[in-house]
C-alpha cells in the first residue's frame, strides 16, 4: 500500500510535518502552492522601523513572520534595536529560529495557541506597545485579541502570498500524475481553490481526503469533495489523523 501524502503548504510551514511523516515511513509529495515574497520597504515600514525603540514587545506568530523581520531589520541594520525589546515567539519552532539569529526569545511552553501567548503577557504584565510583523494575505488571531484588551498592536506587513511560477507548476503537475497519493492534506480554506486549480485530474475517490479544521471540511464538501477525516486545527492533530488513515 502505498504511503504517499499530498501536501501544498507553503515550504516554511511544513518543514517540521514533513520529517515527522519520514519519521513515520511515509512519503510526503509537497507540491507547495503558497509561495511567499518579501514586500519592498515603503514609507510605512521605514517609519515603523526608525519608531522600533520605542516599542516594549515584538510578537512572532510564525517562523515565516520572524524570518522576514530578521532580514527586515537586519537589512536597515535595525538588528540590534530589535534584540532589546521582548521577543515573544508564538511556538519552539519560531523561539530557536531567533534564537539562531542572536535574537533572544521567550514563548510560553504551550502548544502554539494565540489566546495562550496573550495570557503569558497579561501574566508577565507586558502590555504595552507592541508590534506584531506579518503578511498582507495571512489571517492571524493574536492581534485582534490583542486590541480586545487595549494593548496597543501595530501589524508590520512584510510579506505577500504567490502562487508557484508557472515552470513549477509544469513539474509538480508531471510528478503528480505519476504517483497516485494515498492520503491528500487540505490545510486551510485556500489550499482547496488552489489544489483545485492546480490538479483538475486529481483522484480524490481512491484517496484518504484530511480536512485540517471544520471551515474547510465545509468548503470540501461545497465542491463535491468527500472527506474521511476532520483534524482540530493544528498540524500535529494532522499528523494524527494521517498515521491513522495509513496504519
Amino acid at each position: 500500500m502505498s504511503r504517499s501524502v499530498l501536501l501544498t503548504a507553503a515550504i516554511e510551514d511544513t518543514e517540521i510535518f514533513r520529517s515527522q511523516l519520514e519519521e513515520h515511513k511515509a512519503t510526503p509529495l509537497h507540491y507547495p502552492l503558497e509561495r511567499y515574497q518579501p514586500l519592498e520597504a515603503d514609507e510605512e515600514i521605514l517609519e515603523t522601523l526608525e519608531e522600533l525603540d520605542e516599542y516594549e514587545n515584538i510578537v512572532h506568530g510564525s517562523k515565516r513572520n520572524a524570518r522576514y523581520f530578521v532580514e527586515k531589520v537586519s537589512e536597515y541594520d535595525k538588528l540590534d534595536v530589535a534584540r532589546n525589546r521582548l521577543n515573544l515567539a508564538l511556538n519552539q519552532h519560531t523561539a530557536n529560529f531567533l534564537e539562531e539569529q542572536g535574537v533572544p526569545a521567550v514563548h510560553p511552553h504551550s502548544d502554539g495557541k494565540a489566546i495562550d501567548l496573550m495570557e503569558f503577557m497579561l501574566r508577565v504584565r507586558r502590555i504595552g506597545k507592541t508590534l506584531y510583523p506579518c503578511g498582507d494575505k495571512t489571517a492571524e488571531d493574536l492581534p485582534g485579541f490583542l486590541r480586545e484588551l487595549d494593548v496597543p498592536v501595530e501589524e508590520l506587513v512584510l510579506f505577500t502570498l504567490e502562487g508557484p511560477e508557472d515552470e513549477a507548476l509544469r513539474e509538480y503537475r508531471k510528478e503528480l500524475a505519476a504517483h497516485k497519493p494515498a492520503v491528500i492534506v487540505f490545510h486551510s480554506r485556500r489550499s482547496v481553490n488552489r489544489t483545485l486549480a492546480a490538479f483538475p485530474n486529481l483522484n480524490y475517490s481512491d484517496a484518504h481526503v484530511i480536512s485540517a479544521a471544520q471551515a474547510i471540511t465545509e468548503k470540501l464538501e461545497a465542491e463535491n469533495i468527500e472527506v474521511d477525516a476532520q483534524a482540530e486545527g493544528s498540524w500535529d492533530s494532522v499528523l494524527e489523523e494521517v498515521l491513522e488513515a495509513l496504519d
